[in-house]
């Protein structure tokens, strides 16, 4: 943008992201902001903003993996010949038209967009930047937002996420007193790097096929390959991971009482370390849905 930047606030709870000048004040006929989007100059001579109020699951934001953990929005401008210059927010970076998002409020593809009323498919969108904002667990949904900084809102063209947290929903495994995190970064490319990290603690338990629940859908499902055995030397313990689902990342399957199985069928029994609250980790690399 010329003569623009990116202002996101918080008012009685409902989340705004607009676009003022430089000065901070909205655009005008005589302090306009230009934008490139979808190749050709546009101009905004009047404010432009979108509000979402609090009381929705805004981009799934307020799931049991994402409630409260601060998410990266990637900010967009779109044109169409007869709603103008319109702007948006939404979970993914990889959007150039419409047709990218999803329209379902709810669906980790939304985008929060100010006007749709003539929208078509082929409308274009362009990234401006990104913001960080959080979304309250249960039916209040309420928004807030961190103190902004040069990290945590970015105010030119950028494709990817920072390394972010979230909380893996377990399948099979008692956490007790074992701890459970999770990371995760997007890019561009559709492509999403997830880590989970989970110590064994005195009272935790496997009981079957043990996977961990990831923050966004994915398309590829690959065949399960690779094999190797959970008992490794050290503080740190890497388990043969692979994609259980395309919500899901599995690291270990229990073939029987104290034993896992690899995806290659080899057999390694848990380690007596395993209630020491050494960190194990589960690690996945894919591609959004």
């Amino acid at each position: 943008m010329l003569n623009g930047k990116i202002a996101v606030t918080v008012a009685t709870n409902n989340l705004t992201v607009a676009v003022k000048t430089l000065a901070g004040n909205d655009a005008t006929a005589s302090d306009p902001i230009y934008a490139m989007i979808g190749g050709a100059l546009r101009t905004i001579s009047s404010a432009l903003s979108v509000t979402k109020n609090a009381g929705t699951n805004w981009c799934n934001a307020g799931s049991a993996e994402l409630a409260t953990k601060e998410i990266d929005y990637f900010a967009y401008l779109g044109y169409n010949a007869t709603d103008g210059v319109t702007i948006g927010f939404s979970r993914i970076p990889y959007a150039c038209q419409y047709s990218d998002f999803s329209t379902t409020t709810t669906n980790e593809k939304y985008c929060a967009i100010s006007t749709i009323t003539n929208a078509t498919a082929t409308d274009y969108y362009n990234v401006i930047g990104r913001f960080a904002a959080t979304l309250s667990a249960g039916a209040g949904y309420t928004w807030s937002v961190p103190t902004f900084t040069a990290i945590n809102l970015i105010q030119r063209p950028i494709w990817e996420t920072r390394k972010l947290t979230y909380s893996p929903q377990p399948t099979n495994f008692t956490l007790g007193t074992g701890t459970l995190t999770g990371t995760y970064s997007i890019s561009n490319s559709k492509r999403i790097f997830v880590e989970t990290f989970f110590s064994y603690g005195t009272t935790s338990s496997i009981s079957g096929d043990m996977s961990m629940s990831i923050p966004f859908t994915c398309a590829i499902i690959p065949t399960a390959v690779g094999a190797g055995t959970c008992s490794v030397a050290g503080g740190y313990y890497p388990l043969n991971t692979w994609m259980a689902s395309s919500t899901r990342i599995q690291g270990i399957t229990l073939a029987s009482s104290g034993t896992f199985t690899t995806a290659s069928g080899l057999t390694s029994t848990i380690p007596a370390t395993w209630s020491n609250g050494a960190i194990k980790y589960l690690q996945a690399e894919n591609y959004l849905a």
